[in-house]
């Protein structure tokens, strides 16, 4: 279920539950973290921060992709697989 690709309104697959999921976990984890390293410096905080959760980022979108590639697809909302008259 996490896994699943998501289609929105138009038909368009959109990322993963597990993928939305990541990203915020590896955007505050990694923010926190290197705020912790830095000494609260705001510009390097920033660089920082920008390079660590690329990488995370990168590296955890194609675990994902690889686990989500024989999937069927579900609906984003529910009432978009839903035909309204």
């Amino acid at each position: 279920m996490m896994f699943k690709p998501l289609k929105d309104q138009a038909g368009i697959q959109t990322p993963s539950w597990a993928s939305r999921l990541w990203f915020v976990c590896v955007m505050i984890g990694s923010s926190a973290y290197i705020w912790l390293q830095v000494s609260q410096n705001l510009a390097i905080w920033s660089l920082c921060t920008l390079m660590l959760s690329t990488l995370l980022l990168n590296l955890g979108w194609v675990i994902s992709a690889k686990l989500s590639q024989n999937q069927e697809p579900s609906v984003l909302f529910e009432s978009i697989g839903n035909k309204s008259e």
